[in-house]
């Protein structure tokens, strides 16, 4: 292993403070909310104290659901399940059962999320409108099992929940209970706040940005989505823990699919992604929904029941068209209009780009498990058809360690199709791919990664929702350990620290530590895609994949690629490269393969390949006796 450690920027400084005041932030707002939460028993009429405890009991679903959805990018229509079971489960475990409270309460939470990690385990197979109308479905099982099963009393519910005591003190009144659930809210928001900030959540954040590019960093997306999945059940069973002891009844209600929609409404209100977005839709739903049980009926008389439906897919609709982000677009960018917001300290990174030019660029670290011209991937047979065409015919190729091969071929080749093969993110139809000894071929791009195989991609795959070192950073995710709970529990800022460290010490090495801060979204094309070649770099993989790293770039910044290229070779790293550019291969490439209509016509040294007439036919579009004639004729004249 070659590692190469230079001092961190002078932008470090900046992410530091972003970090400090990230937790200030989130301890100021926590402040905020204990205070006014200690406040209302003493300011608030009966009608007001009723909204705020519900709001804060729905706070803890709506967080949960919006990791699932603003994090994990996960739709679901049945957090109202889980609430459910929570709330059913804790009442049983009282009345039915004698246990203390809190034994009673923890059993309800598992139970949960116990359900979830069941239903989970197929349901996070699947997408978008899939998995919403699966967890709708799973709310109405919820939803008609408690109506028919005799434990939990079928329509009646089940009733007689005592109020619980703390040190002795009986939480007998709304006051009371406020500050009952208050600190369980509290801790729910700074635990969903350090999770979102975490490795964890910066990979679900790329997952949603691109799913393909975050697995083939190394990212597990089905476990660690079904992760959050049982996480986001477990926030909205501790809320139905909170229900039963404060209405002292559960009744099929709490499963009911309006429930699903507030919740849900809370979410989007809020802001997706927005944990305080979250508790802040819980309070407007709750506010609004008493005024929609004094408007509908005033609108249609005699309306009742699930008529109430109308004014919050009014109101949802209202918030998608005009205001898509939620409260919290609102308020970020009412943030952004305030003198100073969002202004660079001194020290930022951009003040120090013009000093690092004039500086060699320091090397990233790479990985070298295998002894150069040992056989590092092997290829054979590999074969991809859909249905009666073949975009690959039989490729067989072995790249030796500390090489470059180079894979040319015109438009349509196959160049890429076998990539995405290699790299798992297709299934080949027949053949193998064999990586450190290891036939990855036919597994998710995850698996690839976690044996030291990255790449980067015709097509960019930037994660949008981050900055530039937030891409790279990425890129050391394998390198990591901090799972979910490290993460939420704020147990990883010396491990977040390394990588961030890494992270600018790669963006040195291709002179682009003045964009280190800035959104990878506003990035020209050409430095969207150094940066994904930094990104791929900063996994220091054994083998790397480039797919037209050249592509966009000016032609300094193609000199700047091409020299850390012969560099990378030079210190160990084997690298498969397919471009375009074919002088550029054959200037930097040890071998040279290549494809044509998905079969492979030529291997070997540059010179070589250069001169084979099967590759002027690719190239040129004559036929072969007149490729031969032509490169005869050239020898004789040379």
């Amino acid at each position: 292993m070659t590692h190469v450690t230079t001092p961190a920027p002078a932008g470090m400084s900046s992410r530091r403070a972003r970090f400090w005041t990230n937790n200030k932030s989130t301890l100021i707002g926590c402040g905020v909310l204990v205070a006014l939460m200690i406040v209302v028993p003493f300011t608030a009429n009966s009608s007001v104290m009723n909204i705020v405890v519900f709001a804060m009991i729905f706070a803890l679903p709506a967080i949960g659901l919006n990791l699932l959805m603003g994090l994990a990018g996960q739709v679901s229509l049945g957090q109202a399940a889980f609430f459910a079971i929570g709330a059913y489960t804790h009442a049983i475990m009282l009345t039915k059962l004698d246990l203390p409270g809190p034994v009673a309460a923890t059993i309800g939470v598992l139970a949960a999320m116990l359900v979830a990690l069941l239903v989970g385990l197929p349901l996070m197979r699947l997408r978008g409108h899939y998995l919403a109308l699966a967890t709708l479905g799973l709310g109405f099982i919820v939803m008609i099992g408690v109506r028919e099963w005799d434990v939990t009393g079928r329509t009646t519910g089940i009733y007689g929940i005592s109020r619980p005591s703390v040190f002795g003190i009986p939480i007998d009144n709304s006051g009371f209970f406020l500050w009952f659930v208050t600190p369980f809210v509290v801790i729910g928001l700074i635990l969903a706040l350090n999770l979102t900030r975490s490795r964890a959540g910066r990979a679900l954040s790329a997952v949603n940005d691109s799913e393909l590019a975050a697995e083939s960093l190394g990212v597990n997306t089905y476990a660690l989505r079904l992760k959050v999945f049982v996480l986001s059940a477990g926030f909205a069973g501790l809320g139905g823990v909170f229900y039963a002891y404060q209405v002292a009844i559960v009744s099929p209600t709490t499963a009911e699919f309006h429930l699903s929609v507030s919740i849900l409404l809370m979410v989007v209100i809020g802001g997706l992604g927005s944990v305080w977005g979250a508790v802040a839709g819980a309070f407007l739903v709750q506010f609004l929904g008493e005024g929609m049980r004094d408007v509908i009926p005033a609108i249609f008389p005699g309306a009742s029941g699930e008529v109430q439906l109308l004014g919050y897919g009014i109101v949802l609709i209202l918030v998608i068209l005009l205001l898509p982000g939620g409260l919290h677009q609102a308020a970020t960018t009412l943030w952004r209009k305030l003198p100073l917001a969002g202004k660079r300290p001194p020290g930022d990174a951009h003040a120090h780009s013009a000093a690092e030019d004039t500086t060699i660029p320091q090397l990233p670290a790479v990985s070298t498990p295998v002894a150069a011209g040992e056989p590092i991937l092997v290829i054979s047979g590999l074969t991809k058809r859909y249905g009666g065409v073949v975009a690959v015919d039989d490729v067989s190729l072995t790249v030796p360690a500390g090489s470059i091969l180079g894979l040319i071929g015109p438009n349509g080749a196959g160049k890429t199709t076998c990539f995405n093969m290699i790299s798992g993110a297709l299934t080949p139809s027949k053949g193998t791919v064999t990586f450190l000894g290891q036939v990855i071929s036919g597994r998710k791009p995850h698996v690839a990664a976690a044996h030291g195989l990255t790449r980067t991609f015709q097509n960019l795959q930037v994660f949008t929702s981050t900055d530039v070192v937030g891409n790279v950073y990425m890129g050391r995710y394998r390198k990591g350990r901090a799972g979910v709970l490290r993460g939420m529990l704020g147990l990883q800022s010396g491990e977040q620290s390394a990588h961030h460290a890494a992270a600018y010490e790669i963006l040195q090495s291709m002179r682009l530590t003045d964009a280190a801060d800035d959104s990878a979204s506003d990035l020209s094309f050409g430095k969207q895609r150094i940066m994904e070649v930094c990104r791929a770099l900063a996994a220091e993989p054994a083998l790397l994949l480039l797919d037209e790293p050249m592509a966009g770039l000016s032609s300094t910044e193609r000199e700047v690629m091409a020299e850390l290229l012969r560099r990378l070779r030079a210190a160990g790293l084997t690298i498969v490269l397919v471009e375009h550019d074919v002088a550029q291969v054959m200037s930097l490439a040890d071998q040279v393969a290549v494809l044509d209509d998905g079969v492979l016509i030529a291997h070997g040294d540059p010179d070589s390949v250069r001169n084979d007439p099967a590759v002027v036919v690719a190239y040129l579009g004559t036929d072969l006796d007149e490729a031969e004639a032509e490169l005869t004729e050239l020898e004789e004249h040379a």
